[in-house]
């Protein structure tokens, strides 16, 4: 894996003893930005996941009444050996880790995005920069909170990297592998049914397949007598198909939530005051406006689906669709990765930086002809970014931005500019 050096795509090689100096102040930036993993002991890596993880190798119920760990079982699996570990080892481990995968996710987007646009070597830099702004401060939140998302954003677009390359079998099991962890990748599948790419397809399958039984299959049956993913889907998802299911609840205070369901729910049921100089959220005793949010709700999903399939086109796979030099995959994989965030039913601000990528594909197109449409749909996400530290605008700033679904908008301008750019490429390939 190189160094993640902005180039144009003529110039395949750069001074040794510049990629060096480049490499050291990159590690030197993810060592101090991943530096709240190995300082901070009381985090949901020690609390959830390997809690969960222990109680999995008992043979324990992780899904029991009031149980936080609401996911897959393949996450707190894969956590078991962490528990064997001292204390400080087992945050050394899980820290490298989390900058491996923090640095895969950055090169990763940086590849992909690379034929949507190959900037000059000067600009690169420019798009590279501005890229990392939309999106580093999520990263950071989630490596403050020792959660998963740095992992599963890197797998997902070291993944999407092996598609645009050819590489049908890596990429799908890749995927599927991600999916295993949250259940939000899985709207790949469709994607690669509709691309008629059938071996990403099964590939996608059997990792997401192996990763969810594994754990039963090594382990045995919890005392239920049935398969854990079975448990976690009767206990955390069935309930969400009750008529009187309000979108957007989850286990997690609803300013967090940063999906189109939360945010919903939050500007339905929560209104935010001002108590001695700070913002508060209060929740509504009334919920009178709660129904509304499910069929608004539909509305959006519908109106996305058929925006998204017009700019795509016809199924199929189109020649030349998922060579590296062809910008479709690029852009289509950017605006999955909106909608994943988008549809969830819970996002909070720890997931979105896989955001990388489409804000590398609008910085990129800076330098070309479309460059108001990329400066339009990058003012919000840009703003976000810098605003949506905590240490920086301060809390009032925060907690108003994060009322008002700041980074659900954020989301929503990278879907459209990407979506936009690639109804422009489906037209210059009909035309050509």
């Amino acid at each position: 894996m190189s160094t993640i050096i902005p180039t144009h795509s003529n110039h395949n090689t750069v001074p040794l003893k510049r990629r060096t100096v480049l490499f050291s102040i990159s590690m030197i930036l993810l060592i101090a930005a991943a530096s709240p993993i190995f300082l901070r002991t009381n985090s949901e890596f020690d609390l959830v996941f390997k809690t969960y993880a222990k109680l999995l190798l008992q043979g324990e119920d992780i899904y029991h009444e009031g149980s936080v760990f609401m996911y897959p079982p393949w996450m707190a699996f894969i956590c078991i050996p962490f528990n064997s570990l001292p204390q400080w080892l087992s945050r050394l481990s899980w820290g490298t880790i989390n900058i491996f995968f923090f640095y895969l996710a950055i090169d990763s987007a940086w590849k992909i995005s690379k034929s949507v646009f190959a900037s000059n070597e000067k600009f690169g830099w420019i798009a590279f920069i501005i890229g990392l702004i939309c999106a580093t401060t999520y990263f950071l939140n989630c490596l403050s909170h020792q959660q998963f998302d740095v992992i599963i954003a890197g797998t997902i677009l070291l993944g999407c990297l092996q598609l645009s390359k050819a590489k049908d079998i890596n990429g799908g099991i890749l995927l599927g592998v991600a999916a295993a962890c949250k259940l939000t990748p899985l709207l790949f599948l469709p994607y690669l049914i509709y691309r008629f790419r059938w071996k990403a397809t099964l590939a996608f399958a059997v990792g997401f397949l192996f990763c969810n039984f594994i754990p039963d299959l090594i382990l045995g049956l919890p005392p239920e007598g049935k398969p854990r993913p079975m448990i976690f889907v009767e206990r955390f998802l069935a309930p969400m198909t009750k008529p009187d299911f309000v979108p957007g609840t989850w286990g997690s205070e609803i300013i967090y939530n940063q999906s189109l369901a939360g945010t919903g729910k939050r500007f339905t049921q929560t209104h935010i005051e001002t108590k001695e100089g700070k913002y508060s959220v209060i929740i509504e005793p009334d919920n009178a406006q709660s129904p509304k949010v499910k069929p608004i709700l539909m509305g959006l999903v519908l109106f996305g689906t058929a925006m998204t399939l017009f700019c795509w086109g016809w199924p199929g796979n189109p020649r030349n669709l998922n060579t590296t030099g062809a910008p479709q995959f690029a852009l289509e994989a950017s605006m999955i990765l909106c909608a994943m965030l988008l549809l969830s039913p819970m996002s909070s601000k720890a997931h979105f930086g896989i955001l990388i990528l489409p804000a590398f594909c609008l910085a990129r197109m800076l330098e070309s002809k479309q460059k108001a449409l990329a400066i339009l749909f990058l003012a919000i996400p840009l703003m976000m970014g810098i605003l949506l530290n905590k240490d920086l605008s301060g809390a009032n700033i925060y907690t108003l931005l994060l009322w008002v679904a700041g980074v659900t908008w954020s989301t929503i301008s990278l879907f459209l500019g990407n979506a936009i750019l690639r109804f422009f490429a489906k037209q210059q390939q009909t035309n050509s």
